[in-house]
């Protein structure tokens, strides 16, 4: 194969969108063996990709290159072993597919006014949801930013609105963060452009290729999410626009319409997929204690008990020192954000109960290292206070 036939099959693969690193193991494969140098349609190069996944499956132990919505594959970056892991244990589910044996009354994809959204993942495990849309048919306008329109009373679980503490959602803007911690795009790995208005804004990506942008909400349970699964989850969105002009306030429906999705949500159990420790361990010198951690392929739930009464909580300020990051046994590090702090037990026994969610990755709770508190920074060679320092926990 020539260097114009490898292109054409790595773009075959985007059409069923195998992720980067599929496609390459892919690729590989089909260049090693022995093929006439012949030109290759588009249809047969599609089979070539078909038929690559069938002998990777094979030389894998019949492994299954799982597709990931374009927005979470993105943020998550997972490679095959874990999107397998997530899989098996509910956390992750591929919506899309679930559609060739959906159930009767289940509805995954809506149509009005030429604009289809359709439910294509949901990531859930105990503490809340990521639910992933994909829209399409709607042409945005350019310089302007998506918005799609939901009610809090139209989005249900059994019937009842009563099942978030939070709830929000967002478009796909088509960038991330490189090895380097540079912003670019996702696509096609160049840095972020900025336009030339006095707001100096951003160039996002919000289009995919095929011309649909993908939409993601992101859900917090008020209670174990236990109690929801084989529920029917249910949203009705009632538009699509744009947000905001640069330096305005107003959201601006530009089609309106009703698209009624509902499907019955499942997901995985945090006590039953996660890694659980009790150190009873003072983080540095700082005067607070891990008394306890549960760590989770998504969410990381930790109780604090502090030595000294601390007020900044009634301010809103946040626990320190905080968690940054966990760190796996091959030497990289899964970023980690709090979604809640708990300060219910303060008062009497100064504990504090912290739920905090992955933020660049799904852990492999089989091969977790440490959990890593950022302690302040040190200062460079030019005396930049760029040098993060870290205290770490480890975890048996």
């Amino acid at each position: 194969m020539n260097c114009n036939v490898k292109s054409e099959l790595r773009r075959s693969m985007d059409a069923i969108h195998f992720s980067g690193d599929d496609k390459e193991r892919m690729v590989a494969l089909l260049m090693s063996a022995e093929a006439p140098r012949q030109h290759r349609s588009g249809k047969k190069l599609l089979l070539l990709a078909l038929a690559a996944t069938l002998v990777v499956g094979a030389l894998t132990g019949a492994a299954v290159f799982t597709r990931w919505s374009r927005s979470a594959q993105t943020a998550y970056n997972p490679p095959q072993q874990v999107k397998e892991q997530a899989e098996k244990s509910g956390l992750s589910v591929m919506l899309e597919d679930k559609q060739k044996e959906v159930a009767p009354g289940e509805v995954l994809s809506a149509t009005d006014q030429g604009i289809t959204i359709t439910a294509v993942q949901s990531i859930v495990d105990s503490y809340g949801a990521d639910l992933f849309f994909r829209v399409e048919g709607f042409t945005l306008p350019e310089g302007r930013d998506p918005e799609l329109f939901w009610d809090r009373d139209d989005v249900t679980i059994d019937g009842s609105t009563e099942f978030h503490s939070s709830m929000t959602g967002w478009f796909y803007d088509g960038t991330t963060r490189n090895e380097a911690g540079e912003w670019v795009y996702a696509s096609n790995g160049q840095p972020v452009e900025f336009g030339n208005d006095k707001y100096q804004s951003a160039i996002y990506q919000w289009v995919a290729d095929d011309g649909s942008l993908e939409y993601q909400m992101n859900i917090r349970f008020r209670d174990s999410g236990e109690r929801y699964w084989g529920k029917e989850f249910s949203i009705h969105f009632n538009g699509i626009g744009v947000g905001a002009e640069k330096g305005g306030i107003m959201e601006e429906p530009l089609v309106s319409g009703s698209w009624d999705l509902h499907w019955t949500l499942t997901g995985a159990d945090s006590t039953k997929n996660s890694v659980t420790l009790t150190p009873n361990m003072e983080i540095g010198d700082s005067g607070l204690t891990l008394l306890e951690a549960e760590v989770g392929q998504k969410t990381i739930r930790a109780v604090y008990q502090s030595d000294h009464d601390w007020d900044g909580w009634k301010q809103l300020e946040m626990l320190s020192p905080p968690l940054a990051k966990i760190c796996m046994q091959d030497g990289t590090a899964i970023s980690v954000a709090p979604t809640e702090e708990n300060y219910k037990r303060w008062e009497e026994e100064r504990i504090c109960v912290v739920t905090y969610t992955t933020v660049d990755g799904i852990l492999d709770i089989s091969k977790l290292e440490s959990l890593a508190y950022l302690m302040g920074r040190e200062k460079d060679a030019d005396g930049n206070p760029s040098i993060k320092v870290y205290e770490y926990i480890p975890i048996s």
